[in-house]
């Protein structure tokens, strides 16, 4: 089936009341530069970041107290001298450590066009492009903007832009008096017969320079960054002179050009504009924000908020945030994007293999909760900081990039390497006691309890889900590379493990003795069902009993303390246990309360509902969420999990009219299908590599035309083998005659849940 325009290109945002703060701006970014567009022209401004700007200077002597290791962590804990453990661990860092390490931003460029007295402007979201128009009472302005997909620039197009308007620049220190604290050496400003060039050093790190014309009403604002003021200065000259002699014409067509490649990658087709929006846009944000080949992003992506100090210092936080981040990069096929946070595990391993020595005295990688670029530790609390399923929980993002391109190149090169690693600090760090178990001694089920005493725990569900599946990953990568150097070893690991923890009703819990009793917003203690599909409904009568019984304690708590990422987490959740009305219900909640008019994400219900305990104007934006719950939507559409592809399993009842393009899945199959009148009647399947495919099938009992390769009936399944590039398709007879007919019928579709159909 021939495929239609990219849906993307069907959403925009639009304002028509300028965004006098820089919480309701564009996000624009090409994974490298960023740029939030806000302003009411008095001034028009453009909040500005860049992948590689991070001060990681630290004072790192909080690590040389005699107690600052496990052991002393161990000891401490049992002895219940919690203050000590707070200072030790804790409190010594933040002292010695109160601005940096941190993110840092370039700052922010403005234009003076006067106050809006009117104004109407879209982020066209498939163009990756702001365009609209501002009145003041001196005259109308045409703006289109945008950060170049390929190029380090800033564009931007002012009609009959006044003469005297001049674009300026102010550079984060005098823009962030919480960052001035940083003591970065002053910029350096030339005019260059027009040309303004700004350059700075920051102290340990890169260098970066901008250029930019003042006048317009095109101007290029160009960042590049370097080892030394000069190299920077040099680039951002050159960049700023091809803009300059190519036009904006031509660089918006080479900017749209390449979004149209990006875009033409998968795509997602549903009943309710709404909800298709939250696909595109968590794909349109990480894609925005990472890039294979850079520092990976962390809190808030590229888009550090104006003028505060990044809300967590930026960083990556291990026990969710960098874990719904990219997982839209499986389902989509931009595995690249993923690449971009898995080299960076594979470059760091070495720094992380010597805080495992240093701090465990073992082999192996352990990786904190929370950390800068370059394996940079920064302040976290020190519960969550030193609890072990950060590590297995990265391992899983690794694996998963295997698992859906099914590369042996790859996985010998980045994939085997990191996870082995994660594996032997569990191997070194697992404690044999007298019941013949092997147990963890000292972690915490993150953020239960936060940084308080009774945070600590022995053998947390989450921590057992993941070394499990670790040994499990291990077993397969060595399998698939013909290796077996630490096969016996996992699975000795895995059948030593003391179980899950059970509650007398047969519920998942925190740990040994302890169900969770509150509401809360991470749900940690459901890690065998998801993500670590330990527990899946395929499991059997018990492996579902256990399951039902899980959700319904963790539903009977309530979602008062629930977060945004809570409801992307559980969308994905809800989708493998096959409850597409649930699912539907994540996304629901989290598209009514936690976005701003912008589409962002940000960590509170600013219409104070009480639908939440987390509400208020205290912003902070954080792009894990919307990354998520895009994640979530394409679980719904298809899944891969336990080498069978699933087509539609968990689509709530009244989207009776659903298509999607070229979603991948595990064992790197390439899926599209189209859902009319309720019920599958075509499913696509190209195969990434020469693998067997297990389709369960999508038309139980009805005959089935089979094109492009021969599968066979296995009871439930559609099963055969494919080579590299073969693409099978089987389809029922009658409508859809193309995609474009389909996708024609969900535009057409009516998803109420009113009336019967």
């Amino acid at each position: 089936m021939t495929p239609p325009h990219s849906a993307a290109f069907d959403h925009t945002i639009t304002h028509r009341r300028a965004p006098a703060r820089w919480r309701h701006g564009f996000p624009l970014g090409n994974g490298e530069l960023g740029a939030m567009f806000w302003g009411d022209g008095n001034p028009l401004a453009f909040t500005l970041d860049k992948a590689d700007l991070w001060d990681l200077r630290r004072n790192a002597d909080f690590m040389e107290h005699p107690d600052y290791n496990y052991a002393g962590l161990k000891r401490l804990v049992a002895e219940g001298r919690f203050a000590e453990v707070d200072e030790i661990f804790e409190k010594r860092e933040r002292r010695d450590n109160l601005v940096g390490p941190t993110k840092i931003s370039l700052g922010r460029a403005e234009l003076q066009l006067g106050e809006a007295t009117e104004y109407e402007c879209r982020l066209e979201l498939g163009a990756a492009t702001v365009a609209g128009v501002l009145r003041t009472e001196a005259g109308e302005y045409s703006l289109q903007c945008f950060v170049h997909r390929e190029r380090n620039i800033l564009c931007l197009r002012v009609t009959d832009c006044p003469t005297d308007s001049l674009l300026t620049f102010t550079p984060l220190a005098d823009r962030n008096e919480s960052l001035a604290a940083l003591a970065h050496p002053r910029p350096t400003r030339r005019n260059e017969g027009g040309l303004q060039v700004v350059t700075q050093a920051i102290p340990a790190g890169v260098c970066y320079a901008v250029a930019w014309n003042q006048r317009g009403p095109d101007f290029f604002f160009v960042v590049e960054s370097a080892d030394s003021e000069d190299e920077a200065t040099a680039k951002a000259r050159t960049t700023w002179a091809e803009a300059a002699a190519a036009g904006i014409e031509a660089l918006h067509l080479q900017h749209l050009e390449a979004w149209r490649a990006f875009w033409a990658g998968s795509a997602v087709y549903l009943p309710e504009q709404r909800m298709e929006f939250l696909w595109y846009f968590g794909l349109y944000l990480l894609a925005s924000a990472a890039r294979r080949g850079s520092i990976p992003p962390g809190l808030q992506g590229l888009w550090s908020m104006d003028g505060i100090r990044p809300p967590w210092r930026g960083d990556y936080h291990a026990d969710m945030n960098v874990q719904e981040t990219f997982w839209p990069a499986c389902a989509s096929g931009h595995l690249d994007l993923l690449d971009c946070w898995c080299d960076s595990m594979r470059a760091s391993l070495e720094p992380a293999r010597a805080f495992t020595r240093r701090f465990f005295g073992s082999e192996g990688t352990f990786w904190p909760c929370c950390t800068l670029p370059h394996f940079t530790l920064t302040n976290c609390w020190h519960t969550v900081q030193f609890a072990w399923s950060h590590s297995g929980w990265l391992a899983w993002l690794v694996w998963l990039r295997w698992r859906h391109s099914m590369d042996l190149e790859w996985l010998a090169e980045t994939g085997y390497p990191v996870v082995a690693e994660v594996f032997r600090f569990y191997r070194a760090n697992l404690q044999a006691e007298a019941d013949g178990r092997l147990h963890v001694p000292l972690s915490s089920s993150p953020e239960y309890r936060e940084n308080k005493p009774e945070a600590w725990c022995k053998d947390p569900n989450i921590d057992l889900a993941l070394i499990r599946r670790c040994c499990d990953w291990v077993v397969e990568m060595e399998q698939a590379l013909g290796a077996a150097e630490l096969t016996e070893a996992a699975r000795e690991v895995r059948a030593k493990l003391v179980p899950s923890h059970l509650t007398a009703n047969r519920e998942l819990c925190l740990w040994a003795g302890k169900p969770l009793d509150e509401s809360h917003r991470h749900p940690s203690h459901l890690m065998a069902i998801h993500p670590a599909m330990e527990l899946t409904i395929e499991g059997g009568e018990e492996a579902n009993a256990l399951i039902e019984a899980s959700l319904q304690q963790y539903f009977a708590l309530g979602q008062y303390l629930w977060a945004g990422h809570t409801y992307a987490q559980l969308a994905s959740l809800a989708a493998v246990v096959g409850r597409g009305e649930f699912a539907y219900d994540c996304l629901l909640h989290f598209a009514e309360y936690w976005l701003g008019p912008n589409g962002l994400h940000f960590n509170r219900d600013t219409r104070n509902t009480g639908t939440t305990a987390y509400r208020g104007q205290d912003l902070q934006f954080t792009m894990e969420a919307n990354c998520g719950i895009s994640a979530g939507l394409s679980d719904m559409l298809v899944q891969g999990w336990g080498d069978t592809v699933r087509v539609f399993p968990a689509v709530p009842d009244h989207w009776r009219e659903v298509a999607f393009r070229a979603l991948l899945t595990e064992g790197a199959f390439r899926v599209s299908a189209v859902r009319c009148n309720g019920r599958t009647v075509w499913v696509e399947v190209a195969a990434g590599v020469d693998r067997e495919l297990r389709l369960r099938d999508p038309f139980p009992g009805q005959p089935v035309q089979v094109s492009g390769g021969e599968l066979r009936r296995e009871g439930r399944d559609w099963v055969g083998e494919l080579k590299e590039g073969q693409t099978v398709a089987l389809s029922l007879d009658g409508l859809p005659k193309s995609l474009e007919q389909a996708v024609a019928r969900v535009r057409d579709s009516n998803p109420s849940r009113l009336g019967l159909r």
